[in-house]
């Protein structure tokens, strides 16, 4: 779960540290569908969906359990990726997180971007100026209609599919956890 929570974070974090939006085209993230890659022993993610929450809005609905606590000897990376015919062939993006332990992720960049799932979630909120965060507690963590808030997105970032690959690495660098998160950026008339 928290390995999830972490990677979710980081990919907040990637898509939040982008200059701002300038234009007043409006900006939508629509969620497609979100996988887990190995790590059954860190987290259990089977029970988080994708799910149509009304006619034209997608949100995450369920419980993502983290069965260890996440410590500074865990790291994350993020990568995002782009399909720019919209069939699932997705080419690796600049945009990225570096690898960097999970403590500092979450004082440096969650702290910033966790309003992104507003009150939807039972994250954990971390107060700005927090020295230190550390272990990610390991517990159950419930998303009720979580849908993105995309104020964050950047206008330089096409509108069409997306995959962001949220890596949580051992410390000898050998993934221990991948979770995938499949989105939709609409600009525009196309919303």
């Amino acid at each position: 779960m928290q390995s999830f929570a972490a990677a979710f974070l980081a990919f907040v974090s990637v898509l939040g540290s982008l200059p701002a939006r300038s234009s007043s085209e409006p900006v939508k993230l629509q969620l497609e569908r979100f996988e887990q890659v190995g790590g059954e022993g860190i987290a259990d993610c089977s029970k988080l969906r994708v799910r149509k929450y009304n006619r034209t809005v997608f949100a995450l609905d369920g419980t993502l359990h983290m069965l260890k606590d996440l410590d500074s000897s865990y790291e994350v990376t993020v990568r995002v990726a782009y399909s720019t015919m919209g069939n699932n062939q997705f080419n690796e993006y600049p945009m990225k997180l570096p690898q960097k332990s999970i403590c500092r992720l979450l004082v440096e960049e969650y702290v910033d971007y966790q309003f992104i799932w507003g009150e939807s979630t039972t994250l954990p909120k971390v107060a700005k100026g927090t020295k230190e965060f550390c272990p990610f507690p390991k517990g159950e963590y419930l998303f009720r209609d979580m849908v993105p808030d995309a104020s964050f997105i950047p206008p330089v970032v096409p509108a069409g599919l997306w995959r962001m690959s949220i890596v949580v690495l051992n410390p000898g660098d050998v993934v221990v956890l991948q979770l995938r998160i499949f989105y939709r950026v609409v600009k525009g008339k196309g919303m």
